[in-house]
């Protein structure tokens, strides 16, 4: 007889693991008579993810988080223990901050847990200080227990470690960002296909992030990654910069597709060849093979002579495209040193220290801000509620809720409220029908945990797919809601319609801040941020003053800090409300538009960013001299396009532009040649003139993108998109 074993699939193996936590969870508990059990389960229910890394990296951030609010809750009930509006005030501000802090690029996680857990302390204990103790005090037990239950039974159990699937990613990652390089210089030489390499960084930004995410996870569950984990968060870095970096290098491609680059630059062919076999290299490292051959120095030469009968502007355009190859070099010869030092094919590398940036202090972000204004406003609604309406459903557990669904959403303000309502709806009624139905037939802990583990097995394994781990989270969080596990069990049809009704309401009130302080339908958000992108624009042309003689101040530092996150962050901003725009809906805008506006909009960013950094280079006195009033000129009239813009984005014709702007660099470069003429010998130094032409390049780039950017609206109605619909 030939007997072969089960062999379980990953999926059913997570939710075998998190139904066993779940059950374990809630037995310890019950055992233990402790007061709301089910704070056990939601633990296990929202630290559950896809590897052991994951898991306890989320399990710690949960935990630190209830041990740090539970302090703050209980300071603001001794404070304002006999006056519930100033205590509702402080309480409110609290939240706000800490959904403000969700917003950031780290321990998000840390901070919702921050913002709800107080407001349920706060809430559940009410003015009594002792309850209020114990509530805080059982909170924390609970948390602590349902972590450490699934912490050890996803080490124990059939462990997923982070390890592997992080090597495999930053293999990925290395693997398309040379298929993005390769794709690029096909691109510059006339000869690359301009759909695929879109793909390809779409790909490369991706898988990016998910290298981040399962970094983080290594580390923790991982030894060999957390032995060089100073030297992978290194390589991170750069990994990053190298697609940006690739990204400025394609902008410049409209500039010098007129320029016969292998005469003007030798020996661009070895050198090209040189990078790409650098970046093969790299995928043999991540691959833990030893490299073949090690990186050769190599300088991107210029043929002086056929450079010398370039215009002006080409001179320019070629300074930029040959800086971004030269950084792209530094860049792949400093992975591949980092890489080496990791796998242990190298010596460590020394990181140069950076220059320390001027201290502006705290600048905000407008989005965030506005998400902690909702947030604050959904919980004065709910609280108000809670107060002037008799028998409101779910008593303190409605404020409770209200927050922690408003927090959630804060971080994601593209999803609508009305998403919640489906799943919602079907984990009340399925939950609702086991309470009522199946819970009273059971006697014993092995029928109660036989419903445990049985429920939460299905829900996990329903709901296993990555993209619907906010359905996972919320089917368990309601199951555990409803099913109201205790060891003095009732049950009552009322109290599933009441769980109904409130959640009913907290819908409504959502729906309505929503549109607070203004709406946040995809089309509208859209065209808000593309107006303050243009204003911050405008802001940042406006400094590119050479005859600002006033000393710059604290202030002026920090409007334009503020302003050059604004340029930098609103295009990806923007990307993440493209695809949630109704395009049906608006005649004449496909997808494919949105989307090329968005990618003409990070364009300009690039030129700005580059026309800002170029800025601060040493310049020939004697050029600022002669050309000054040509290039406030030039300035003043990009300034007065970018007002128009901010206030109608479809304020420009593409050819119109090109007109205006190209008959001013015409000028410009007209004058640059009568400059460069009557110039003295030795007026100014060959790194002046280097850096005078990246500097023209970095303007007529600006000039590009906005025309670029005209042509991305050309056929985009935008009346449409401010029309109201119903």
């Amino acid at each position: 007889v030939r007997c072969e074993m089960l062999t379980l699939s990953t999926r059913s193996k997570e939710a075998i693991k998190t139904g066993l936590a779940m059950t374990i969870a809630y037995g310890i508990a019950l055992q233990m008579n402790w007061d709301k059990p089910y704070w056990a389960g939601f633990a296990v229910a929202f630290i559950s993810l896809a590897t052991t890394g994951q898991s306890l990296n989320k399990g710690a951030l949960r935990m630190l988080g209830t041990l740090v609010t539970t302090v703050v809750a209980l300071v603001f009930i001794a404070l304002f223990a006999q006056d519930r509006w100033f205590f509702m005030l402080f309480l409110s501000l609290y939240v706000g901050f800490c959904t403000y802090m969700m917003g950031g690029t780290k321990h998000k996680y840390f901070w919702h847990v921050c913002g709800f857990v107080c407001v349920i302390i706060c809430m559940d204990a009410g003015p009594n200080s002792i309850n209020a103790f114990e509530i805080a005090i059982l909170r924390a037990q609970e948390t602590g227990l349902g972590i450490l239950v699934y912490s050890l039974v996803s080490i124990l159990i059939w462990p997923i470690s982070s390890g592997a699937d992080f090597e495999a990613t930053a293999c990925k990652l290395a693997s398309i960002q040379k298929q993005l390089y390769r794709s690029y210089l096909d691109l510059m030489s006339g000869q690359g296909v301009a759909e695929e390499a879109g793909a390809l960084r779409t790909q490369a930004v991706q898988e990016q992030a998910r290298f981040d995410q399962l970094l983080n996870a290594a580390k923790t569950d991982t030894y060999e990654v957390w032995e060089v984990r100073q030297q992978w968060g290194y390589y991170q870095s750069q990994a990053e910069e190298l697609t940006e970096t690739m990204e400025r290098w394609r902008e410049s491609f409209a500039e010098v597709k007129a320029l016969d680059l292998s005469r003007l630059l030798p020996n661009l062919a070895p050198f090209s060849a040189e990078l790409d076999e650098r970046l093969t290299q790299i995928g043999r490292l991540l691959a833990k093979q030893p490299p073949e051959r090690q990186p050769a120095a190599m300088d991107l030469d210029l043929d002086t002579a056929e450079v010398g009968v370039l215009s002006h502007f080409h001179k320019a355009a070629l300074a930029v495209t040959r800086s971004r190859l030269q950084h792209l070099e530094l860049l792949t010869r400093s992975l591949f040193d980092s890489l080496s030092d990791i796998k242990g094919f190298g010596q460590s590398i020394t990181e140069a220290d950076a220059a320390p940036l001027p201290r502006v202090g705290f600048v905000p972000d407008l989005d965030r801000m506005v998400g902690a204004v909702r947030v604050i406003l959904t919980m004065w609604l709910a609280y108000l509620a809670l107060i002037y309406v008799d028998g409101m459903p779910g008593g303190p557990g409605f404020v409770n809720m209200a927050v922690a669904f408003a927090m959630a959403l804060a971080t994601m303000p593209q999803a609508s409220v009305s998403l919640l309502f489906v799943p919602a709806t079907v984990s009340v009624l399925f939950g609702g029908l086991v309470h009522i139905f199946v819970m009273p037939q059971l006697s014993s802990f092995i029928g109660l945990g036989l419903l445990i583990f049985g429920m939460t097995f299905a829900i996990c394994y329903l709901f296993a797919a990555p993209r619907q781990v906010l359905g996972r989270i919320l089917g368990l969080a309601r199951f555990v809601t409803l099913a109201a596990i205790s060891n003095e069990q009732t049950y009552s049809f009322l109290k599933v319609a009441n769980t109904a009704l409130m959640f009913a309401l907290i819908f409504l009130i959502l729906a309505i801040t929503a549109h607070v302080p203004f709406s946040l339908r995809p089309e509208r958000a859209f065209l808000r941020l593309l107006g303050r992108f243009f204003r911050s624009c405008e802001y940042l042309m406006s400094t590119m003053r050479w005859d600002l003689e006033r000393e710059v101040t604290r202030l002026d530092r920090w409007r334009e800090t503020f302003h050059v996150r604004e340029v930098s962050t609103l295009p990806r901003k923007l990307g993440a409300w493209g695809p949630h725009i109704d395009t049906k809906a608006l005649s004449g805008t496909s997808p494919q538009q949105v989307q090329a506006v968005v990618t003409s909009l990070q364009g300009l960013t690039y030129r700005i960013q580059e026309l800002l950094e170029e800025r601060g280079s040493p310049q020939a006195e004697f050029l600022v001299q002669e050309l000054q009033a040509d290039i406030r000129a030039w300035r003043l009239r990009v300034q007065e396009i970018l007002q128009r813009l901010s206030e109608d984005p479809a304020a420009g014709e593409r050819e119109t532009f090109r007109t205006k702007l190209d008959g001013m660099l015409d000028h410009l470069e007209e004058r640059i040649k009568g400059a460069l003429d009557k110039a003295p010998e030795g007026q100014f130094s060959d790194r002046e003139g280097e850096n005078f032409y990246r500097l023209l390049g970095a303007y007529r780039g600006v000039s590009e993108a906005m025309v670029n950017y005209a042509g991305s609206t050309d056929t985009i109605d935008w009346t449409q998109w401010e029309e109201a619909r119903f």
